[in-house]
């Protein structure tokens, strides 16, 4: 068989015979140079379409050589799964089958694995990286977003304690805090950091016509604490850097997450069900407490006729607008 020698010693391109001097020996001659080599001492590279195939010869350099079934015959039978690639590389239709399965599998993977794993480990991270993370972040807002509030103490104050009655006998309720700011950026708002810190803005104290509507937001935030959606989202998009950086081979950008968790947290909302789920807990926390669900109808309608801060410019804090199933929904509980 004609070949093309690299013999290692040289760029220089040689042309070459390569033949059958003996079972498990092959000749290579090149000129009035000839080596004997053992077969099975040789590697045989996979098929790449139809380009020339290659031949490692330990201590000597490497052939380029068209594919031949001479050497399936001359050469040692390899492994199992080098077999499965060369007949997957001769067969299209198997090639795409299998870039098919490969990307539905990763699709399931951040679709389905992410999630439940995110939902597994949430509970196991120390309370102290829950804190760290919402203390970073709410830092970060604080120095682009947010401003000290303006509320009167005393209104604050009245809305803490009010609070801390609703939440009162919760799991997680020892976690859990008001605090207020000013944010003329966001509008109207309210969100839950991991530890359990809630900040709802100056502008959402002022849309709101009584108190019932502000705890209606606030039992929905105390839902997603209680469900650790924060946290969750944040693992999800941190395993998404991780698993990228596996998939394309550069895993430089995963040394930082622990400095880089708060940032993802802002930059994730919650979905639609953590959402979903966040309602139906206030609901029920809301029945519990004497206040009907009706208040959270009401001040989902205001936002939404607004637009309020749900369109704002952090993720975390835009997460899905008040839609008209999740103000039904509300109504459905409040007439249950």
């Amino acid at each position: 068989m004609r070949a093309t020698w690299y013999d290692g010693r040289s760029a220089r391109a040689r042309e070459a015979w390569l033949s059958q001097a003996a079972p498990g020996w092959l000749r290579l001659q090149a000129g009035d140079e000839t080596l004997d080599l053992e077969a099975r001492s040789l590697r045989l590279g996979s098929r790449l379409g139809r380009l020339p195939r290659r031949l490692d010869l330990p201590g000597h350099g490497h052939l380029e050589i068209e594919d031949s079934p001479l050497l399936g015959q001359w050469l040692p039978r390899r492994g199992r799964v080098e077999a499965f690639a060369d007949w997957l590389e001769r067969r299209r239709l198997a090639v795409l089958g299998s870039a098919a399965t490969l990307v539905l599998g990763v699709l399931a993977f951040f679709e389905l694995g992410l999630p439940w794993m995110a939902r597994e480990l949430a509970p196991l991270v120390p309370p102290a990286m829950e804190r760290t993370v919402s203390d970073q972040a709410l830092a970060l807002l604080d120095a682009t977003h947010l401003k000290p509030s303006g509320l009167p103490a005393e209104k604050r104050e009245a809305l803490q304690l009010r609070f801390h009655e609703i939440t009162r006998g919760l799991p997680r309720a020892d976690g859990l805090r008001l605090d207020f700011r000013h944010a003329p950026a966001l509008g109207p708002n309210a969100f839950v950091l991991p530890d359990g810190q809630v900040v709802m803005t100056d502008q959402l104290v002022e849309l709101a016509a009584d108190e019932d509507e502000l705890l209606a937001v606030l039992a929905h935030e105390a839902g997603h604490h209680e469900h650790r959606h924060g946290m969750r989202r944040a693992l999800e998009s941190s395993a998404v850097v991780v698993v990228a950086g596996f998939l394309f081979g550069d895993l430089s950008g995963t040394g930082s997450l622990s400095v880089s968790i708060p940032v993802l947290l802002l930059e994730s909302g919650f979905s639609r069900k953590h959402e979903r789920e966040a309602d139906a807990f206030a609901f029920e926390l809301l029945e519990r407490n004497g206040i009907s669900p009706e208040a959270f109808a009401r001040v989902m309608e205001k936002l939404s006729a607004g637009r309020g801060g749900e369109a704002g410019v952090v993720g975390y804090l835009s997460t899905h607008p008040p839609s008209p199933e999740r103000i039904e929904a509300a109504r459905r509980a409040a007439s249950d």
